[in-house]
């Protein structure tokens, strides 16, 4: 379908903006970005209800009101450095990546390429994930991401060219297990994000100290595939740069049946998600309902957030 009206304006706007940051340094960029988010914090105040109950649900117990604003205040700033990156990333090359995310747990990646195994690459909603697929495809390693694809096309087919000049191959959602159990048997990476509420379907699982619904997904890809899953967090650090740390690969026990597995590998990658948010409580998307879906209660009547 030719594109709207709409879709041009839209795509016209993005450009325009994506021009300007070549203007700027990448520090003056980054002070761009806190800045912006330190305005919609104090002026937009968009979702701000949701992100200080989400804060206070995962970190009133252990920390008090000032904490959680400073949490809150920290979090736009991160996201507003986090979309100026986005928006200037056409202009980076590989040494960019080199030069600004630090790699970290490599040998775990390395040892499953010397095996010919792939792996479920995944992460959350944590720091600038977007930057999970480029690092690892500049690095040398076969990556393919799962993307749902953008309802502007030109937006989505301008993003979707900038991961294909670093690497990153496209699998796109809707009808995709197939491709994508072929690429893990292939050996390759294929990156996703897993931290999205999964509605009725999902298994309930405990994250940050209430019940998410999780996507069983990721775990039937790894599972139905034989490949294990690898969790891949980027923090950002204090001067603006990241890291991409892999951790050790999640693997089934052999002696766990298929639903077992399916299960027991939804609860490791959940916890492991967990463990690094509570690292920089303020990296995490605490814009987005998490828990929106509670379980059944006592009377079978939906759980309240």
């Amino acid at each position: 379908m030719a594109p709207t009206i709409k879709h041009r304006l839209e795509f016209s706007v993005f450009w325009s903006v994506f021009q300007l940051t070549r203007l700027l340094p990448r520090r003056a960029l980054l002070a761009v970005g806190r800045g912006l988010g330190t305005f919609v914090w104090r002026v937009v105040r968009f979702r701000r209800r949701i992100i200080l109950d989400n804060l206070r649900h995962a970190f009133g117990a252990e920390h008090d009101e000032a904490w959680i604003q400073a949490t809150a205040l920290d979090f736009y700033r991160n996201l507003g450095m986090t979309l100026v990156e986005f928006l200037a990333a056409g202009h980076r090359r590989g040494a960019d990546l080199e030069r600004h995310v630090k790699f970290e747990g490599r040998e775990h990646i390395e040892a499953l390429v010397a095996a010919g195994r792939g792996a479920v690459y995944m992460s959350g909603h944590l720091g600038n994930f977007e930057l999970m697929l480029p690092r690892a495809a500049v690095a040398g390693y076969r990556v393919s991401g799962i993307v749902k694809p953008q309802s502007n096309k030109l937006i989505d087919r301008f993003h979707n060219g900038l991961r294909a000049k670093e690497g990153v191959g496209i699998i796109a959602t809707g009808g995709s297990f197939p491709r994508v159990l072929e690429a893990l048997k292939r050996g390759e990476f294929v990156g996703l994000l897993g931290d999205q509420d999964a509605g009725r379907k999902g298994q309930f699982v405990e994250f940050l100290g209430r019940p998410a619904s999780v996507n069983r997904g990721p775990a039937t890809l790894a599972v139905k595939a034989g490949v294990p899953i690898i969790m891949a967090f980027v923090f950002r650090q204090p001067d603006g740069s990241h890291v991409l740390r892999i951790e050790a690969p999640l693997e089934v026990d052999p002696a766990w049946d298929q639903e077992t597995a399916i299960r027991r590998l939804t609860e490791m990658h959940t916890a492991r998600l967990a463990a690094a948010v509570r690292e920089q409580p303020a990296m995490y998307y605490w814009v987005h309902r998490r828990w929106k879906t509670q379980p059944l209660s006592e009377t079978g009547k939906p759980g309240q957030e």
